[in-house]
């Protein structure tokens, strides 16, 4: 027996030991696939110098987690446990939409504060100081002109 074969008969083996016990046509599908797979590289193989034999144990170790999630993925489930399956599906999706509507909802935010500050002072600052007195100069005379006082109450 050649390496190849040898190789080939260690994947066929594990392809039999993780399909037992499943449905007839899931099992048979699948082993098939794998025989096809490993006929196809047989063919591919006869062209490379590399060591076949062993890039076929690689693929089967490295494929190993792929053909267990597959296992996974085709166990039927009890009734018991489909519905604690269903039980639990079902309070994650009510879960889910509470949140969503929790994130999603409006919120009623205060208004923002007004950009301007209206700051009242008391008492009120003290009137500004008058002008001062106009001087008009002429040879003989001066006359000082007074800005008349101004009276509280008045416009002026």
């Amino acid at each position: 027996m050649t390496p190849l074969a040898a190789a080939n008969a260690i994947v066929r083996a594990w392809t039999r030991l993780y399909t037992t016990r499943l449905p007839v046509v899931a099992r048979d599908l699948r082993r098939a696939e794998i025989d096809s797979d490993l006929w196809e590289f047989e063919r591919d193989a006869a062209r490379s110098d590399l060591g076949p034999a062993l890039h076929v144990l690689a693929r089967l170790l490295l494929g190993i987690p792929d053909d267990l999630s597959w296992r996974a993925s085709h166990v039927s489930l009890g009734s018991g446990s489909l519905r604690a399956m269903i039980s639990l599906t079902t309070a994650a999706i009510f879960a889910a939409g509470v949140w969503v509507y929790a994130i999603t909802s409006p919120i009623d935010l205060p208004s923002p504060a007004s950009l301007v500050q209206v700051v009242e002072v008391f008492p009120p600052p003290p009137p500004p100081p008058p002008p001062p007195p106009g001087v008009i100069r002429r040879e003989s005379w001066t006359i000082i002109i007074h800005p008349a006082p101004s009276v509280p109450g008045s416009l002026r």
